[in-house]
C-alpha cells in the first residue's frame, strides 16, 4: 500500500502538484481523511496560472522574495521598526529548512509552518525511535539556526517523529479507492490539458466529490457550448460517471493584477510573519474593485501604541512598494495598505 502512495505521489507531482513542495502531500491528505472521517473535496489544477493563491498557499508553498534597500525617509525616521527587504531573491523559509535537512541527509518526511495561535515551523521525522533520538535535536537545532540567520524570531521549532498509521481493512478500502480516484482525475486533467491552446485555458480544476469539472478562458473566448460537449467526450473517454463541466469566462487585465498581487504579498510577507517587532499575525489580500494588501497584527485597538505603530508599518510596506524591484510587479497600480488590530479595527 505504501509503495502504491510513493509511486502514484511521484507521478502526481511530476504531472499535476508540480508546485507543491514538501513530501508526502498526498499520503498525508488521505491518512488525515481517514482519521477525520471527513471526505473534503479535493481538486487539482493545471498549466500556467492554475494554482490559485490562497492566503495559505501565499504563507507555505510560494518563493519569498526581498530587496535591500534604505529610503531616504527611512534614515531620518527613528522608527522602532525596520525597513524590509534584507533577503532578496531568498526562498520561503519552510522549504530552506526542507532543503537543508534533505542536503545533510536527514529522514524527513515533511516540513510545515503553523500560524494558528502561535508562529510555529514543524518537521516530521521518519525512521525507528533510536533513529529520532539520535537526531532530533541536531534537526531542532538545524532549523533553529536557519531561522536565527534570518533573524526570524518569531517562529518556534517543533519536531516530531512521523507516525506510521495501523490500518484497519475499511482504512485499506478507502486508500484504495483514492489511489483509483487520484489517477483518473489525473488522467482527465492531463487530457484536457493536452487542449489548453485551442481552449485558452487559464484555469482548469476538478472536484471528485461533486463530479465537477471547472474551467477558466478569458471572456473574449465563444463557442463555450462547444467546449463543453468537446470536453464531455473526454471525460466520457475515462470514466462512466456523469461530471458537470463549468467554464468561467474571467477579466485577463484583472487576472494579471491579481496575480501579481499575490506576489506582492509573499514578497512582503516574509520578512513581515517571521520577525517579532512587526507584529504582523496575518495576510490577505484582494484585488475588487482595487488592490488591497491586509496585515493583522497582534495589536488590540486600544492599546496606546497600536496607531503609531500601524503607522510606522505602513511606512515601512509603502516605501519598499516604491523600489525598482517592486515597481515591476505593481505596475502603476493604485492600491491600498490596510493595517488591522487583533480585534479586526482598522488602525491607519
Amino acid at each position: 500500500m505504501e509503495d502504491k502512495l510513493k509511486k502514484l505521489r511521484g507521478s502526481m507531482t511530476n504531472t499535476v502538484l508540480s508546485d507543491v513542495t514538501f513530501d508526502q502531500n498526498l499520503e498525508r491528505k488521505i491518512h488525515d481523511r481517514i482519521e477525520r472521517r471527513s471526505f473534503t473535496s479535493k481538486r487539482n489544477h493545471l498549466g500556467k496560472r492554475f494554482m490559485y493563491l490562497t492566503a495559505a498557499a501565499v504563507l507555505l508553498f510560494a518563493l519569498f522574495i526581498g530587496s535591500a534597500f534604505v529610503s531616504p525617509a527611512m534614515a531620518k525616521m527613528a522608527a522602532k521598526i525596520p525597513y524590509l527587504g534584507q533577503y532578496f531573491e531568498s526562498e520561503n523559509i519552510g522549504y530552506v529548512i526542507h532543503e537543508k535537512l534533505k542536503e545533510e541527509r536527514y529522514q524527513i518526511s515533511g516540513v510545515g509552518a503553523s500560524y494558528q495561535g502561535k508562529k510555529e515551523i514543524f518537521i516530521d521525522i521518519q525512521g525507528d525511535d533510536q533513529y529520532f533520538e539520535k537526531v532530533k535535536n541536531e534537526v531542532q537545532s538545524l532549523a533553529a539556526e536557519i531561522l536565527k540567520s534570518r533573524g526570524y524570531d518569531a517562529y518556534s521549532v517543533k519536531v516530531g517523529k512521523y507516525q506510521e498509521r495501523i490500518l484497519s481493512e475499511e482504512d485499506k478500502k478507502f486508500m484504495q479507492e483514492q489511489e483509483k480516484q487520484a489517477e483518473q482525475d489525473e488522467n482527465i486533467l492531463t487530457a484536457i490539458n493536452k487542449k489548453r491552446e485551442e481552449y485558452q485555458l487559464e484555469g482548469l480544476g476538478i472536484d471528485s466529490n461533486k463530479k465537477i469539472i471547472e474551467m477558466e478562458v478569458p471572456n473574449t473566448v465563444e463557442r463555450t457550448d462547444e467546449m463543453k460537449q468537446q470536453v464531455q467526450k473526454i471525460v466520457s473517454a475515462h470514466t462512466n460517471e456523469s461530471y458537470t463541466i463549468k467554464i468561467k469566462k474571467i477579466n485577463m487585465k484583472k487576472r494579471d493584477q491579481d496575480w501579481r498581487w499575490g506576489q506582492i504579498l509573499t514578497m512582503v510577507g516574509e520578512d513581515l510573519m517571521g520577525k517579532k517587532v512587526y507584529k504582523v499575525t496575518g495576510l490577505a489580500y484582494s484585488v475588487y474593485p482595487s488592490p488591497e494588501i491586509i496585515f493583522k497584527t497582534s495589536l488590540k485597538s486600544t492599546d496606546p501604541d497600536s496607531k503609531e505603530h500601524a503607522e510606522q508599518l505602513e511606512k515601512v510596506i509603502e516605501d519598499y512598494l516604491k523600489t525598482d524591484e517592486m515597481k515591476e510587479k505593481v505596475k502603476g497600480d493604485s492600491y491600498t495598505i490596510t493595517i488591522r488590530s487583533k480585534d479586526q479595527k482598522k488602525l491607519n
